[in-house]
């Protein structure tokens, strides 16, 4: 987990995320030298602060555009930028769209935030998550009194839903249960060389393959819907999986409305909104993503632009989750580590196990 002197970083990091501090400033409020807060950092996060000072105040500044009615150059001041230029150009980087565009049509990003711990999963958070989910399933409901197909991030997503009541009888619900972050595709998705190539990939039988992923994703394929209703997280694991499902839908020509509802899997909350999403191009972005492994140029949500961009790194050779393991490598509780360290990628515990795995057998050759 995080050590004590992480934590002092990181506290004092968010705390002044809206104020011009130095390095230096860090280092007197933390007790340290500035050189051990800069390596500490670097050590840890795989990134430099003054990267994720950067993005942070990006995350708070598109909260201000959305929330607030203040001007987008106050808030570019205010985040440390010298002009609405700069601020728009940063903007665009991080999120793939505008700052005044945003503001006109918010729509989902990604909390981009390093944790001393994970999100508290206590019963007042629980009970205030269910109610969020509630309310968006009543309004869609409402917008929506037709067919509907709820299709979940995983099995977990969905044991959560039975679980806590979430689940009308008169509507269907099935999990992906897919890892579309980790190995080799195929264009056409759910066909023959799909399901070899994902099975090899996740070390698997095409007949097991079958069973966990593609037998639960039986309505989908059977049966006709008029609404689907797509629940992922704003984590890159979940976004890629997403980009599958809505590339699905465009391959099979699905001609009713699909709406994305967003659990923030860093602070483990829910989205007050559905959002609809036009599923054209979609199948052209998974293609470029995942199966070229290139950036997608077509516009995407915020959320998935952002995920795009985690992807692209992560599978390097010398992305920040392969230094870190490589430098750690016979650490006991490293998969914790990563867990901790690395939120905004959302691997399981196998991805990390495979990935350690591989990093140590090239450092044993």
């Amino acid at each position: 987990m995080i050590n004590s002197d992480m934590k002092k970083i990181l506290i004092y990091v968010e705390q002044k995320l809206d104020e011009d501090f130095s390095l230096n400033d860090l280092a007197k409020n933390c007790n340290f030298s500035p050189y051990y807060c800069s390596v500490i950092f670097h050590r840890f996060f795989g990134e430099t602060m003054k990267s994720y000072v950067q993005k942070r105040r990006l995350v708070c500044a598109a909260n201000e555009l959305k929330n607030t009615n203040k001007r987008i150059v106050d808030i570019a001041i205010k985040y440390g930028y010298s002009s609405q230029e700069a601020f728009s150009r940063a903007f665009s980087l991080m999120f793939g769209v505008a700052p005044k565009r945003f503001r006109e049509n918010p729509k989902p990003l990604a909390v981009y935030q390093k944790n001393s711990h994970p999100p508290i999963k206590n019963k007042e958070n629980i009970v205030m998550k269910n109610e969020a989910i509630k309310n968006v399933q009543s309004q869609i409901r409402s917008d929506y009194p037709f067919r509907t197909l709820h299709i979940l991030n995983g099995l977990s997503m969905l044991n959560f839903f039975e679980k806590n009541h979430l689940i009308s009888e008169n509507e269907v619900y099935v999990p992906f249960n897919e890892a579309m972050c980790w190995g080799e595709t195929a264009e056409k998705i759910f066909s023959l060389e799909f399901i070899e190539k994902r099975a090899r990939s996740l070390k698997s039988t095409p007949e097991e393959y079958k069973k966990i992923v593609i037998e639960p994703l039986k309505p989908l394929f059977d049966e006709k819907f008029d609404i689907i209703v797509l629940w992922f997280g704003d984590d890159m694991f979940c976004q890629m999986n997403l980009i599958t499902i809505l590339a699905f839908l465009e391959q099979i020509h699905f001609e009713g409305d699909v709406l994305f509802c967003m659990v923030e899997e860093q602070t483990d909350t829910m989205l007050p909104d559905a959002f609809e999403i036009n599923i054209e191009n979609y199948s052209e972005i998974y293609k470029n993503i995942l199966y070229y492994r290139k950036k997608s140029d077509i516009k995407l949500l915020p959320v998935t632009y952002q995920a795009m961009n985690l992807y692209l790194i992560y599978i390097e050779k010398n992305s920040d989750i392969k230094r870190y393991i490589k430098n750690n490598s016979n650490k006991e509780d490293l998969i914790k580590d990563l867990f901790t360290l690395f939120p905004q990628y959302g691997l399981g515990d196998l991805q990390y196990k495979w990935m350690i795995e591989e990093i140590r057998k090239e450092n044993c050759m």
